[in-house]
């Protein structure tokens, strides 16, 4: 629904500013009582051209900070067509995968992970979720907003705080109703503690949102947009306040990150990833 919504106003937007354009060259031309055939052709080339310029400024890293003749609104303007249809596209893809996602293999890792205090190394994780290849299973993870990969070889994984106290409510919950069976352990595990120890301050910038140094701005607000979605006041509206101060406090860490690495923020970018 969101990829349809995104793409068809996308092409409103583009049908719009094609009309804008045309309107514009007739006036110019002098031929605003009548048809021209060339103009007609002409306003949907250069609108084509703006989009086109358009989304590869935004792909590649556009320079958002602000300058004194304000000319950074009209470039946010002219690029709201492109932005929704480059949305729309990422959706479409995302669905895709979303689609072949291997739902057991998935759950057996999150639930793994959600009785965790700590990052997990990724060998650990693959000794216990057996059913998919390395790469398959961390490409199938990272589609998920609430697990981070930690080092610049992602060699460990953990979850969001708030998402891993809602893994472990939601788990609480099936395990009273008798809907979730725990799955056979390769090897015996600690009991896990009632609250988990991480601490977002303590990760980087680019880990906390998932990503890495070389993240575009789009990449870098697309990433903030979903990791901040996983600590949503409503999403803990049925459990205690310990839980909601956290998900506060990963919220504050989000912002701070995405304040670090906004270019329209002005700040420098770090030149490697801290680890924890």
């Amino acid at each position: 629904m969101i990829s349809v919504l995104a793409l068809s106003s996308g092409a409103a937007v583009f049908l719009l500013m094609a009309l804008a354009i045309y309107i514009v060259l007739s006036i110019v031309a002098g031929t605003v009582t009548r048809l021209v055939p060339w103009l007609s052709l002409l306003a949907p080339g250069l609108t084509v051209v703006i989009f086109v310029r358009s989304m590869r400024g935004w792909q590649a890293d556009p320079d958002l900070k602000l300058d004194p003749m304000g000319y950074w609104i009209i470039k946010d303007i002219c690029s709201v067509g492109p932005r929704l249809i480059l949305e729309g596209l990422r959706q479409v893809r995302c669905c895709g995968q979303l689609g072949e996602l291997n739902v057991a293999a998935c759950a057996r890792a999150l639930a793994y992970l959600a009785e965790q205090n700590a990052a997990v190394p990724w060998q650990d994780l693959m000794e216990h979720c057996p059913q998919l290849p390395g790469p398959r299973l961390r490409e199938q993870l990272s589609l998920l907003d609430g697990v981070l990969f930690l080092g610049e070889d992602a060699a460990r994984v953990t979850l969001m705080d708030p998402f891993r106290l809602r893994l472990r409510w939601m788990l609480e919950q099936d395990r009273k109703s008798g809907k979730w069976h725990e799955p056979a352990r390769p090897k015996p595990e600690p009991t896990p503690q009632a609250v988990p120890v991480n601490d977002p301050e303590k990760l980087s910038a680019y880990e906390i949102l998932g990503l890495s140094p070389s993240a575009s701005a789009a990449e870098i607000k697309t990433a903030y947009r979903k990791r901040v979605k996983e600590c949503h006041p409503d999403l803990f509206a049925g459990m205690d306040q310990q839980a909601q101060a956290l998900a506060e406090r990963w919220t504050k860490a989000l912002n701070a990150a995405y304040a670090t690495l906004n270019p329209r923020h002005g700040a420098a970018r770090p030149n490697s990833t801290r680890q924890r």
